[in-house]
């Protein structure tokens, strides 16, 4: 998850730089790009997060299912 994390602060950083050099439609194009790179990442990183947490919560629930207490 970290990765990601780093991902998209990479991709926000390159983004914020280029549109604050400004310059050609190609660095525009760029730095557009790069931050909507960094859209996925996060949209993607937050569905990534909401699966992991349901997964083990149905992992958990097997498991208390599979030993009954008493």
């Amino acid at each position: 998850m970290r990765w990601l994390l780093v991902a998209t602060g990479a991709c926000i950083a390159g983004c914020a730089i280029l549109v604050a050099v400004g310059g050609s439609s190609l660095v525009t194009f760029i730095g557009i790009s790069l931050g909507g790179i960094a859209f996925v990442l996060v949209l993607s990183g937050a569905f990534y997060a909401i699966g992991r947490s349901e997964d083990r919560e149905r992992a958990e629930r097997d498991t208390a299912v599979e030993r009954p207490s008493g």
